[in-house]
C-alpha cells in the first residue's frame, strides 16, 4: 500500500510539472489531488519531524508567514486573502516535499521529461494556432502575447530557459543513459523551444536564455570533452545572440523599442510599453516604499497604495493598466517591508551557497534564472510564478541533488 501511494504521489508531481508548463489552468487541481493523497497517506510523526528538523523549510515558509503577519495591519482584507491564496505554493510545497526525502537518480531524470514535454506541447499548440489564424484570417499572431495562449510570455520564457538547463544536464551528466530516440527528442526540443523563445520576445527571457545556453554549453564541453558536439550545442547560443543583436540594431519589434528608448531617452508616462512603463513604475514603487520602509503597507494594500502613487505621480499608463511593480524585490518591500526583502534574498542566497558547496549545478541555475526574473517581474504575484518557484525550489532543495 505504501509503495502504491508513493508511486501515485510521484505521478501526481509529474502531472503538476506537465500541467504547469503546458496548461496552467489545470495545475491547481493537480496540486489539490497531490495534497489530499499526502494527507491520506498519514505517517504524520515522521513528516512532522522532517519539517521541524529542516531549517530550509522554515526559511522558505518564512516569506509566506511574513505575508500572513502583514494581514494584521492591512486595510483591504479581501485583497490580502487573495494574495495569500496566490502565494499558497510557497507554503504547501516546502511542507509536503521535505518529508518525501531524496528521490533516486532514475526518478530525478524521469521527472524532467514531463516539464520538457509540457513546454514543447504548449509551443506546438501556440505555433499551430498562429499558423491557423494566418491561413484562415490573415492575422499575424506569431509574437509576444498573441503567440502565448496559456501563459504571459515572460513566464513561458522563464520555463523555456529552465528547460534548457534540464536538456544540457541530461546530455552532460546522463549521456550514457540516453537512448538514441531520447537524444533526437532532446535536440529537437532544444532548437524548437529556442525558436519559440525568440518569437515570445520577452527581453528578460531572451537575455537569460543566452546566458543559460552559454554557461551550459561551456560546462558540457569542459566535462565531456566532446568539442564537436559542443560546437553544435553552441549554435543555439550563437543564433540567440545574433537574433537578439539583430533585433536591437535593425529596429525590430519589442526589443528595438527598448533600445530606442535608451538611445533617444524619450519617455512617455502615458505609455504601457513594458520598458517605458517599468521606468515610471519603479520610480513610483520606490517612492511608495519609502513611506513605510520597516513593515510595508500591508499584504492586501499594495495594489491600492500603488494605484494611488501612480495617480499622484501622473503615471497614467501604469494606472490605466493597473500594473504591479514589475519587480518582485520592490513588490515584497512595499507589502511587508525590509524584513520581507531580507527573507526573499535569504531564500535565494543561502540555497545558492549550498549549491556552490555541494556542486548542484541545476539548482544553482534555477536560482539564477529566478533571481534575474525577479528583477523585471513580480513573479510571486501570479500562480505561474509561485507554483514554478514553490515546486522546483522545494524539489531541488529536498528531493533532487543536482
Amino acid at each position: 500500500m505504501s509503495a502504491s501511494i508513493s508511486k501515485l504521489k510521484y505521478f501526481l508531481l509529474c502531472l503538476v510539472a506537465f500541467s504547469l508548463s503546458c496548461y496552467i489552468y489545470s495545475t491547481s487541481i493537480c496540486i489539490i489531488i497531490f495534497s489530499v493523497v499526502w494527507v491520506i497517506e498519514g505517517d504524520y510523526k515522521r513528516k512532522l519531524n522532517a519539517i521541524i528538523s529542516n531549517k530550509y523549510v522554515w526559511l522558505f515558509c518564512g516569506l509566506y508567514l511574513l505575508h500572513v503577519i502583514g494581514m494584521i495591519y492591512t486595510n483591504n482584507f479581501d485583497m490580502g486573502m487573495f494574495s495569500l491564496e496566490k502565494k499558497l505554493s510557497l507554503l504547501v510545497f516546502p511542507l509536503m516535499l521535505v518529508s518525501e526525502g531524496e528521490m533516486d537518480l532514475k526518478k530525478q531524470k524521469q521527472f524532467m521529461y514531463p516539464f520538457i514535454i509540457g513546454c514543447l506541447v504548449n509551443a506546438l499548440i501556440c505555433f499551430g494556432y498562429a499558423i491557423w489564424l494566418y491561413e484562415t484570417e490573415g492575422k499575424m499572431y506569431f509574437t509576444y502575447i498573441r503567440m502565448s495562449l496559456f501563459l504571459h510570455p515572460s513566464y513561458y520564457s522563464m520555463y523555456i530557459d529552465f528547460v534548457f538547463v534540464f536538456i544540457f544536464y541530461l546530455f552532460t551528466d546522463k549521456a550514457t543513459e540516453l537512448s538514441k530516440k531520447e537524444k533526437i527528442f532532446l535536440i529537437s526540443s532544444l532548437f524548437f523551444l529556442e525558436f519559440m523563445l525568440v518569437m515570445l520576445q520577452s527581453k528578460t527571457g531572451l537575455i537569460i536564455g543566452v546566458i543559460v545556453l552559454a554557461v551550459c554549453t561551456a560546462r558540457y564541453v569542459l566535462r565531456t570533452k566532446q568539442i564537436k558536439q559542443g560546437l553544435v550545442m553552441s549554435a543555439c547560443t550563437v543564433v540567440m545572440a545574433v537574433l537578439l543583436y539583430s533585433f536591437v540594431v535593425n529596429g525590430y519589434s519589442r526589443i528595438a523599442s527598448a533600445s530606442n528608448i535608451v538611445a533617444t531617452q524619450k519617455l512617455d508616462n502615458k505609455s504601457v510599453e513594458s520598458t517605458q512603463a517599468r521606468y515610471f513604475v519603479w520610480q513610483s514603487a520606490w517612492a511608495l516604499y519609502k513611506t513605510s520602509p520597516l513593515i510595508g503597507v500591508g499584504t492586501g494594500d499594495t495594489e491600492d497604495k500603488l494605484m494611488g502613487q501612480y495617480a499622484k505621480d501622473s503615471v497614467l499608463g501604469a494606472l490605466k493598466e493597473k500594473l504591479n511593480t514589475h519587480d518582485e524585490y520592490l513588490q515584497v518591500m512595499i507589502a511587508i517591508g525590509i524584513g520581507g526583502l531580507i527573507c526573499l534574498l535569504a531564500c535565494l542566497v543561502l540555497p545558492f551557497y549550498k549549491c556552490f558547496k555541494e556542486r548542484r549545478f541545476v539548482y544553482a541555475m534555477f536560482l539564477i534564472i529566478v533571481a534575474l526574473n525577479f528583477l523585471t517581474e513580480s513573479m510571486l504575484e501570479t500562480q505561474g510564478g509561485t507554483i514554478f518557484y514553490g515546486l522546483f525550489n522545494s524539489l531541488l532543495m529536498f528531493n533532487f541533488v543536482i
